[in-house]
Order: structure tokens, then sequence, then C-alpha cells
């Protein structure tokens, strides 16, 4: 079961005025970087097969098999899936990266990548100024350096028509200007496109110099940096503006800036092949350890064809397959060592509808306080996997994040629900007993599972559940459209871009009409305060106070059950037997394969 990461959806740090305490160790990120953890215990959502595989010694060299479905194109800036980031990490670079470290609180703090340290924080917060390194180069004859320039380049082209990047919007609730570029971009012949980009500036990205870049912030936030470390935030040489945005086309004669360069795409010969990147130095990349020698990828297979390949080591690797839960769990029954298991994940959740059938009933607070009780989560984490790979929660934060607290509003026995409390509270609504609800829900099989045991629990109390199943496009348009809804709960997953301070990726996407971009389901739950308690959660520079902003914003928001927490899936990976070293990145969803040790190697 992987992590649900839809196509093109983001769900999916620390405070920018605590980056100098945070980057006074900056002594140590070499030793953190290549894996060896410098922090405290920590305690990260339950799982019983540790996030990492780790040899005694992790050997550079040989060659890693990796398989996928489908390529992805190496485009950072459309680079939202567990795959393609995973792609990405091989060829791109950022501002700053999230380091490969067993321990979620040491993976879960941006440091330093393409920038020489910290950013120079000034005008109480508003101004971020950034220097980059001198040595870091691009994958071109003459090694050119990447300058300031490619940083506001590949900013400026997530807006680029007709499909614009699905994480823009972290950009347009920024950075001033943001929102008028893509405005302006959008509205511009897609032929004319790239000339647009390379002739015209956001206003809040300033070129200072060939070696740096100050960014001009909307409001003081205390997430910036997690901003400038996704992958759409990556540097883009003016080469790739030839070519239209995650295509075919773009990787055929990508540019690389990271430690690894594609040498052999299908055009020669059958998958796609890289090998160390000349233009790299493991001197200026204190981020990726680059141990294989070379890559291999073998797309166009099935999740069934992938995981053969990796059962009889004829791969080593995948960006997307999906492990099945019967298999995953033979696995972590026998502690099998090719087994590894998230240590974060997804939230799943049921968006209650507002201005659905049922909506008389459903705008009472007191109604839809009554709806966890009606849900077993216990048998809902049962159906996802058991608590190897789902844990029941009453919470849309993990406890990687800032603010997490384990405190549910509607406390049950054992979390199995109070099916007489909610048979009650439904008999007895304004415009008579609730007898029948609907679902909305996408025809996978672990939607299927969940639907299936959400109509047990609710059948308890009295409540027949109709599920109503969309695809594709069509789904996406009735989650997110309050104004015609025709069902009265939804199933949505909440995939975090980042971790660590978080707390911007799960609430935003959810709670801002003006987000741009994919957002959860929207059942048209509209509250002035819970916005004015995210604004302060995104300005509150004080860890403790950080933490108590976050907390609030949560306990507003799942306390009037227009949002109900149901369980975190956490993702399980399967690797060959020559893997000696995988150690997930939280915030790629799956291993760094820069960092993957073989035994050949």
């Amino acid at each position: 079961m992987n992590r649900p990461r839809a196509r093109r959806r983001p769900a999916r740090g620390r405070a920018a005025f605590r980056l100098a305490a945070l980057f006074a160790a900056l002594a140590v990120v070499a030793a953190a970087c290549s894996g060896a953890s410098g922090g405290a215990p920590f305690a990260a959502s339950p799982t019983p097969v540790a996030a990492t595989t780790t040899a005694p010694v992790a050997k550079p060299g040989g060659t890693l098999r990796i398989v996928t479905g489908q390529m992805p194109s190496g485009d950072p800036g459309w680079a939202d899936q567990s795959g393609e980031q995973a792609v990405a990490r091989l060829v791109t670079r950022q501002l700053y990266s999230y380091p490969t470290d067993p321990s979620p609180q040491s993976s879960t703090v941006p440091r330093p990548d393409l920038a020489v340290g910290a950013p120079i924080v000034t005008e109480n917060g508003l101004v971020y100024t950034v220097r980059l390194r001198s040595a870091a180069r691009w994958d071109t004859p003459n090694q050119r350096r990447i300058t300031a320039n490619d940083v506001a380049r590949g900013i400026k082209r997530l807006c680029t028509p007709p499909n614009p990047s699905p994480l823009r919007g972290y950009f347009a609730a920024t950075i001033v200007g943001f929102g008028r570029f893509c405005d302006a971009l959008s509205d511009t012949p897609v032929a004319d496109a790239a000339a647009y980009i390379e002739s015209n500036t956001i206003e809040g990205v300033e070129i200072v110099g060939d070696d740096t870049v100050a960014f001009h912030l909307i409001a003081p936030i205390n997430d910036f940096v997690d901003v400038l470390a996704l992958p759409a935030a990556a540097p883009v040489p003016l080469e790739a503006l030839a070519y239209p945005p995650d295509s075919a086309a773009y990787l055929r004669d990508l540019v690389s800036a990271g430690p690894y360069r594609f040498t052999v795409s299908p055009a020669d010969a059958p998958g796609f092949r890289l090998a160390r990147n000349p233009s790299w130095s493991a001197s200026s990349d204190g981020i990726r350890r680059a141990l294989p020698d070379h890559i291999t990828i073998t797309d166009g297979l099935s999740s069934e064809q992938m995981q053969q390949d990796l059962e009889s080591g004829d791969a080593d690797m995948s960006l997307d397959g999906v492990l099945p839960t019967s298999r995953a769990a033979e696995l972590e029954k026998s502690k099998d060592p090719r087994l590894t298991v998230d240590p974060v994940g997804s939230t799943l959740a049921l968006t209650v509808g507002l201005n659905g059938p049922s909506a008389a009933a459903l705008r009472e607070s007191t109604v839809r306080q009554a709806l966890p009780y009606c849900v077993d989560r216990r048998s809902l984490a049962a159906a996802l996997g058991g608590p190897d790979f789902a844990t029941a929660t009453g919470s849309l934060l993990q406890s990687p994040m800032t603010g997490y607290r384990a405190v549910d509003p509607f406390p049950s026995l054992g979390e199995g629900g109070d099916p007489d409390r909610c048979r009650q509270a439904l008999a007895q609504t304004p415009g008579g007993p609730v007898t029948a609800l609907s679902l909305l829900a996408s025809d996978s099989s672990t939607d299927a599972a969940v639907a299936e045991a959400l109509r047990t629990a609710f059948a308890r109390a009295g409540i027949r559940l109709d599920v109503r199943i969309r695809t594709g496009a069509r789904l996406a348009a009735a989650a997110v459209s309050p104004a015609s809804q025709f069902w009265d709960l939804a199933l949505t997953w909440i995939t975090p871009a980042w971790y660590g301070d978080a707390g911007r990726t799960v609430f935003q996407p959810l709670l801002d009409e003006d987000w741009t971009g994919p957002r959860p389901a929207d059942g048209g739950y509209r509250d002035p305060v819970a916005l004015r308690q995210l604004d302060a959660a995104l300005r509150d520079a004080g860890d403790a106070g950080d933490a108590d902003d976050w907390s609030d914003l949560e306990q507003t928001v799942i306390g009037s059950a227009a949002v109900i927490p149901l369980a975190v899936t956490h993702t399980p990976a399967f690797h060959s037997g020559a893997v000696t070293t995988f150690t997930v990145v939280p915030s790629i969803g799956t291993a760094d394969p820069t960092a993957v040790a073989l035994g050949t190697g």
C-alpha cells in the first residue's frame, strides 16, 4: 500500500527566525547528511520496521537498478510524487534540502544545499537573502555556474500554461508578486511563454548578483526555508525553456545539476541509464552521497512485474510499485530485512459536506460532532493493513510535526466508536432523523476497503452509507465543488509536502479559499476563527508559541467535526537483497536513491 500521493496533487522545518540557531550545528551537517543521526531519540508514529536498512558500512559503487510504471520527466517544478522526487534527487538541487537520515527529527529539518548557509533575514522577516555556492555547476560543456538567475527562472516557470505546477500554491502564498506574474503568464500564448519568462521578473524575487538572490515575502512566516526546499524551488537552466515543462522532451535533453546525468534513454536503447555527473563535486553538496556508480531505470512495468523483479533480485528498488498489503504483512511478520516502512505517512480523513443531501442536519455542529462516534477507527485501520501499516488517529497533524499532540476531542473506548451516541444524535436533527448518508470515494482498492469498513460501522448505528464512486477529473471536480455537492461525506487523503514545521501543508489547502492548486476534499467549511489561527501559526517565530498555535488551530478544525481524521497510513517499500542501506526521506516518500548502498559495491 503506497502513500496515496494522487497524480499532480500536493496534499503535499523550522521557523525562519530560528534559522540562526538551527544552522549553528552546520559543523556536523556532513555527518548528518551521510546517514548519521545527531538528534535525540524521537517518537515517530508506531511502525515495527525501521525506515532504514543499514549495513555496518555503506560502500560506494555498483549499479542501482530501479523499476517504475512511468518514467518521471525529471522536471523538478512538477515533482509532487514520490517517484518524481526521487528522480529529482539524482539530477537537481535546491537552495535547501532535507538530509538522508534515519531519524525523522533530523531528516525533516532543511539544510543548506546550493545555499552556503542560513538565509539572512531582514526587514522584520520580510526579506530572505540567500547566497549560492560558487562551486555548483550545470552539466554543460563549459560546466557553467548555477546562478541566482537560474533560481529565479525555476520559480517563474511554475505557472507555465497550459498545465502549471501543482506546487505553485506555496509560492503564491508567500512571495510578493508571484500571483500577478502567474496571472500574466497564464494569459500568454503557450508559444510565447518561454520568452515571457525570460524577459520578465517576479517583483518579490530579486537578483542581487550572480551568487545572491533575495526573496520579498507578503508577510513574515516561519516556514519559508521549507518552501525553498521543495523540488519546485530548484534552479532551471536556460536550455530548459526550449521544451514543454514536465515532458518527454524535457527529459530527453535534461541538463543535470545533481550527482548523476542521463547517458542513455529509450531513444538509444531500452530503459534509462545514469552515470556520475563530472560537473558535480561532493565538496559542494552536503546532501547527496552519490553512492552508486551507475543507475538504470526500466519503465512500463506493472506493480506485479516490479515486485517479481525485486523478489528475484533482478531489480533493486521501485519508484511507484504498490506492495500488496498481504505480502507486506508476511514480510513484516518474518522481519524480512528487505521491507522498509515510512515512519511518517498520509492522513486519511472524512470531509463533511455542508451543501449536500443532508445539509440541513450536517450544518449543525452538534450533529457533525456525533459523526466521529459513528466511525470504528480500529476496524478501519485493520482494513488498511493493521498497526504495522496504519494507525488510528484523531489528529490531522502527525508526530514529526510542530504542534502535534495526541488529543482526540471525540474519544471512544479502543477507538471503536460509540454507535448509540451516533444513533441518538442523528435521530434528533432539525429536519428529522438521518437514516442514510452518501460517501464520495475513488475506485481504488484502498478506498473500497475503507468504504466497506465505514459502511459496516455506520450500519451499527442504523445509518445506511451509500457510496458514490467517481474517477479522475470527475472525482477531483466533485471533491472541491461545495456549491454542487451531491455527497454528505468524502474520503480525502492529506499528504504533507514536507514534515517538521509543516502545519501550512495540512491546513492552508484545507482552509484558504485563495489557495492556488489542488486541495483536499472541500465540504464548504469556512471559519474566520480558523483562518486567523492559521495566520498566527504561520507568523509565530517561537518554538513553544508556534507549537501552541498549530495545536489550537487543529483543535478548532477537528473540534468542529468539519474534517474527521481516521488513520495515518505508512507506506511499505520492498528492495532487493543486494541493497545494504535504504533510508526513507519523509519529504520524498521513498528512499533517497543517491544514498542506496549495494552489497556489490
